[in-house]
């Protein structure tokens, strides 16, 4: 009895033994053979520098654009569900777009390194909760990106040089490069150029803020943006206003050294708005890279932007951990209307620089 009761035993450990090894061996292949995943493509375009007539393919997914559009470099234009929902990664993507700034079309494929994207799925656990972008970025020059993008992250995956040419088809006003066809464009043009190294050699970022300043309770902060090289774009807001520049808090977050710089405040007393735009002075990447201190956690470099009390001018200055420096000061332009959009601020006329 005591033998049978062994056997029985014996049988029944080695039904539970091979029911958990081939549960191991249907997990194990089940994390190995995943190779699809929830994502769709994406398309980017620096701020100010339009680029059109665009066609990306990744061969499993694909995005386009007729419409030309700046929509910040790194930010997403548009939204699209295209082709199967789980797709595998992509082993390379096919790019066309044309460069309004330079009129020049460019073209190429760009080799993708699917092991490294696949790891990166894996390793912020894409699903259907977690989306996943994988978005093409595209620059006068020819120069291209492509960032796998989720939630809070972008990482770049792909830089490549297209090659391009001039396009003869494009009509006569697409071409003649004036302030009559292309308006604010053409006046940031005019202002910055083509900064092509800022696309062949990625701008560094750097953890800080911009605040702003002011004695006057009659003023209220609207909005400001910046502008990097490369096209970055974000804007900064807040109704906390500090009312003295050594009380300023020293939180920030991660962004590039602006060379173009937009502020609107309003004169409450009077409803009266002042939208200006600012050039930043060509030396002050240098400058900043020379005093910037900050950690993981506190910034001790920001931007400081401080109303006087005529409500008229403002001072921008570069806050460092132990020092202010006056950056530069200039006269807010009174807005022409209304409501208006980034861009079409007026330039100030009246600035003066206090670093060479």
């Amino acid at each position: 009895m005591k033998k049978n009761l062994r056997i029985h035993l014996m049988k029944g450990n080695r039904i539970a033994l091979n029911w958990l090894y081939l549960i191991l061996i249907l997990s194990v292949l089940s994390s190995c053979q995943k190779t699809k995943y929830q994502w769709e493509p994406g398309i980017s375009a620096p701020r100010f520098y339009l680029i059109g007539d665009v066609k990306v393919n990744f061969g499993n997914a694909g995005q386009g654009s007729i419409t030309n559009f700046d929509i910040g470099w790194g930010n997403e234009y548009g939204g699209v569900v295209s082709g199967d929902k789980y797709k595998e990664i992509p082993k390379d993507v096919f790019i066309h777009y044309s460069s309004a700034a330079e009129n020049y079309t460019y073209e190429g494929k760009v080799n993708l390194p699917q092991k490294e994207i696949l790891d990166l799925f894996r390793k912020y656990k894409i699903n259907d909760v977690n989306f996943a972008h994988l978005v093409v970025g595209m620059a006068p020059g020819g120069w291209v990106r492509i960032w796998f993008t989720t939630v809070d992250k972008q990482i770049e995956v792909g830089k490549a040089k297209l090659k391009g040419q001039y396009d003869n088809m494009a009509d006569e006003q697409y071409k003649t490069k004036n302030v009559e066809n292309w308006g604010k464009y053409y006046t940031y043009w005019q202002h910055h150029g083509i900064p092509y190294e800022a696309w062949a050699n990625n701008e560094k970022e750097y953890y800080y803020d911009i605040k702003f300043v002011t004695q006057n309770k009659d003023a209220k902060l609207d909005r400001s943006y910046v502008v990097s090289a490369d096209g970055w774009y974000s804007s900064f807001y807040t109704e906390k206003l500090s009312e003295d520049i050594n009380d300023v808090s020293n939180n920030g977050s991660k962004g590039k050294i602006p060379v173009h710089l937009s502020v609107s405040w309003q004169d409450k007393s009077t409803g009266t708005y002042y939208d200006t735009n600012i050039v930043m002075p060509k030396t002050l990447k240098r400058l900043f890279d020379k005093t910037y201190q900050a950690n993981d956690k506190l910034a001790y470099s920001n931007f400081i932007i401080e109303l006087e009390n005529d409500k008229q001018h403002a001072v921008v200055y570069l806050q460092t951990k132990d020092k202010v420096i006056k950056l530069l000061r200039f006269k807010g332009e009174i807005s022409s209307k209304d409501k208006q959009d980034f861009g079409d601020y007026a330039y100030a006329e009246e600035i003066e620089c206090f670093i060479p």
